[in-house]
């Protein structure tokens, strides 16, 4: 990997020699890919717009930001900015860098909705943000070439890992009871969180490179187990959720848009509650007890969008119950 960093490296500065006016603009693309975006429009979608679409994709968000954080903990690569003053990190970058978790989740998204769509409008924008979330990653210095093609690459598997495993999924699940499928959750998160313990020790981990530390001039924290851990618990929450949900009732999207509106407007206030709430008095330090609770925290906003929210609508006559 040393080869290809200092193979790139040229690459990167390149870039940060373009026009200062293009730097806002790739901001506001990076910003697409960032977590407080989706965590807005996973559950537009889930709530307002089409429930099954809502749930693939934030499955398939999920397990791309867990996989992600699993491959930066193993792979332990600096970003441009670490390895030379000659790049300015012009965006949050505090965790190892291979392979783009921005590119990589634009990839799984932004593809899935390509592949989803009939549209060629659609499908043409789709593709065009997963390219320009992508180069935003690289002009603002917080990502090598090769990071961004990586997670370009692992991206796409996953959509096609998604699409080929997706009915067989759906067809056990059909047939399976209560137990089995939360079993099967469990035994899921689990296979995110075990390898991470035995990559990368949570509470004793190896010195970074000092040079990394003196470049960055930001503190660094990439052995932390926090973005693993929002995947992990938002994707636990959330399956949970969808299992409550489907022997409650799938709710129907057919309403008055003002209906919607609504809908949208008291499950973001839920979901703030929790995210900032829990945020603001859960300690937020590298320990067992803020990596429980953030676990917590993160599997209880995924509960409360797929089940907690759509159960708040009934009640209010924002939603109608639907069967499956």
């Amino acid at each position: 990997m040393e080869y290809l960093t200092q193979f790139f490296l040229p690459v990167s500065i390149w870039f940060q020699q373009g026009p200062d006016w293009l730097i806002p603009i790739m901001k506001g693309f990076t910003l697409l890919g960032e977590e407080k975006f989706y965590l807005l429009i996973m559950p537009l979608v889930y709530w307002c717009i089409d429930i099954s679409l809502g749930i693939r994709i934030g499955i398939l968000l999920l397990v791309s930001s867990g996989v992600n954080a699993l491959l930066k903990l193993g792979i332990q690569t600096p970003r441009p900015f670490w390895v030379t003053k000659e790049v300015q990190g012009l965006a949050e970058g505090t965790s190892f860098g291979f392979p783009s978790g921005h590119a990589q989740n634009a990839a799984s998204i932004w593809g899935l909705l390509a592949v989803t769509l009939n549209n060629r409008w659609g499908k043409t924008i789709a593709l065009l943000l997963i390219l320009l979330i992508g180069i935003s990653r690289i002009l603002l210095g917080v990502h090598f070439l090769h990071d961004v093609l990586v997670g370009w690459l692992v991206g796409a598997l996953l959509v096609w890992l998604f699409i080929c495993l997706e009915p067989r999924v759906i067809k056990w699940y059909k047939q399976s009871a209560l137990m089995e499928q939360i079993g099967l959750l469990v035994l899921v998160t689990s296979l995110f969180i075990l390898p991470a313990l035995l990559i990368s020790h949570p509470f004793n981990f190896p010195p970074l490179a000092p040079d990394w530390i003196k470049n960055a001039g930001v503190e660094l924290t990439p052995y932390n187990y926090d973005d693993l851990l929002t995947s992990v618990g938002a994707f636990f929450g959330l399956g949970l959720g969808v299992i409550f949900l489907d022997r409650f009732g799938m709710i129907n999207s057919k309403v008055k848009i003002w209906k919607l509106v609504l809908r949208y407007l008291i499950g973001v206030i839920g979901m703030m509650i929790l995210y900032v709430g829990l945020g603001s008095v859960f300690p937020d330090d590298i320990s067992l007890a803020a990596y429980s609770l953030r676990f917590i925290r993160y599997a209880l906003i995924g509960l409360w969008i797929a089940y907690g929210a759509p159960v708040v609508f009934t009640w209010l006559k924002l939603a109608d119950k639907k069967e499956r």
